[in-house]
């Protein structure tokens, strides 16, 4: 059954994010939230949701979690963690484009778009093919992901790209998988210049 809902912009911006994570439309994911939760209150595994004056839901349970959605502040962690790695196949220049698709992919995703190597492409002014070869090596360590989806661009399927959610822990464990050594945390405040 079709049925309307009204959320809070910030509720509502959350579900789009975590719909695009996911591969849903927004309708049908909220759909599922609701049936989750009525099939927990019908097992008493949890409570009703409470309500303050000014119509906000209030949390049922203080200890809930929330899905991971990678920050700002976490995307600056992981974009010095891709240019201060040292993984061999890299050199300087390919780890800073790598931090800048990283950044690109953070910034389409959080404007609610889907990004694919053809969007970023057409970003950059580069080929797909060239979008590929640099999002391989991230996703094969764990920064992003490649998931196919459908009614990406004008109704055809696509792999988008995601920052997953762990990428800096899964960075740091193909760094010493690939070279021994955890990634080096340089303060640059320390660093000379050459």
């Amino acid at each position: 059954m079709d049925s309307r809902t009204i959320l809070p912009r910030e509720g509502h911006n959350r579900i789009r994010v975590l719909a695009e994570q996911l591969g849903e439309r927004i309708p049908i994911l909220l759909g599922k939230f609701v049936m989750a939760s009525l099939s927990m209150f019908d097992k008493g595994t949890m409570e009703p949701p409470r309500f303050d004056v000014s119509g906000e839901t209030a949390s049922a349970s203080p200890n809930r979690t929330e899905t991971p959605v990678l920050l700002d502040s976490d995307i600056f962690d992981l974009c010095f963690a891709i240019v201060s790695s040292r993984f061999p196949e890299d050199n300087g220049a390919i780890r800073m484009r790598q931090a800048a698709l990283v950044m690109t992919v953070a910034k389409e995703t959080a404007a609610g778009r889907k990004p694919t190597t053809s969007s970023i492409g057409r970003i950059t002014g580069n080929r797909p093919s060239q979008m590929i070869l640099l999002a391989k090596p991230l996703e094969d360590r764990g920064v992003l992901t490649r998931t196919r989806m459908s009614a990406v661009n004008s109704g055809k399927s696509a792999k988008v790209l995601r920052v997953r959610p762990d990428a800096l822990e899964a960075l740091e464990a193909a760094h010493v998988a690939a070279t021994g050594q955890p990634i080096p945390r340089t303060d640059p405040d320390t660093v000379e210049e050459a």
